[in-house]
């Protein structure tokens, strides 16, 4: 059984209609059978049992979230920058440090972010020019009625006007967010253009953008404007020690997978 098959069997919607199949597969496993298994890994690895529910939106966020700062507390006595911190502000940094290291391990081609045009107003502001027409006294003359033969550019004066105007986001289509897909669309490939004239076949290489991830990281940019420091601060004090939090997730989260698998066959 795979850790992505967990998360369907705590919001089942049905059950598997007509004869089961024959065989031992993460489809043929009950609910008891699961949630025995769950015990099981979750024994052996918790952390990235956890993680994982948490990032499919199954557990709430606040004790993974809790956990990873107190690694940070732990790991931060190893740190030169973060020593010299007086204890209450270190505590709040390596607060605001772990939930952005949560956010960026629990991102993926699927997520929604917001709309980096619209910033989740749905909608823009811009400005038109509107043709409006004036009159000399502000309403057509009474004479007019009455009149044949009289052109109304006799008496129309038309003008260009510029009109503040909201307009639907073109990049989410007035949804306020978008899918956190590379330009790959999450597949991590991109065809290589030079191989396949040079071949005659589509050829396929890593995405150059994402680096085969199929999706972009959490920018810097957001983290360190967070945190109130500036950039060069961040990229040589406290960038590699985001990155180890990071990783250690990922790394408990590809144990947890094997455990899992281990209690399932």
């Amino acid at each position: 059984m795979k850790l992505e098959n967990l998360p369907k069997y705590f919001a089942p919607k049905s059950m598997i209609p007509g004869a089961v199949p024959c065989g031992v597969t993460s489809d043929t496993l009950t609910i008891t059978d699961v949630m025995a298994a769950l015990g099981l890994a979750t024994s052996k690895a918790s952390v990235g049992i956890e993680l994982y529910l948490a990032k499919a939106g199954v557990l709430t966020t606040d004790n993974i979230t809790a956990y990873i700062e107190q690694l940070a507390i732990l790991r931060s006595d190893r740190h030169k920058a973060l020593r010299k911190m007086p204890e209450a502000e270190r505590y709040k940094f390596l607060r605001t440090i772990a939930r952005y290291a949560f956010r960026d391990y629990s991102l993926s081609a699927a997520s929604l972010i917001t709309c980096n045009c619209c910033h989740g107003a749905r909608f823009i502001d811009a400005e038109v020019f509107t043709n409006k027409v004036n009159y000399p006294d502000g309403k057509p003359p009474e004479w007019v009625k009455d009149t044949k033969g009289i052109r109304p550019s006799d008496w129309e004066v038309w003008r260009s006007v510029r009109e503040p105007v909201k307009l639907i986001c073109k990049p989410c289509d007035g949804k306020g967010y978008l899918k956190n897909e590379c330009r790959c669309r999450g597949r991590g490939e991109v065809i290589d253009k030079k191989q396949s004239e040079l071949q005659g076949v589509p050829v396929m290489k890593q995405c150059p953008r994402c680096s085969g991830r199929g999706y972009p990281r959490l920018t810097d940019t957001e983290i360190y404007t967070e945190l109130g420091i500036p950039k060069t601060t961040w990229g040589r004090n406290y960038k590699q020690f985001f990155d180890l939090l990071v990783e250690y997730c990922h790394i408990e989260e590809s144990y947890a997978e094997k455990v899992l698998y281990s209690v399932t066959i």
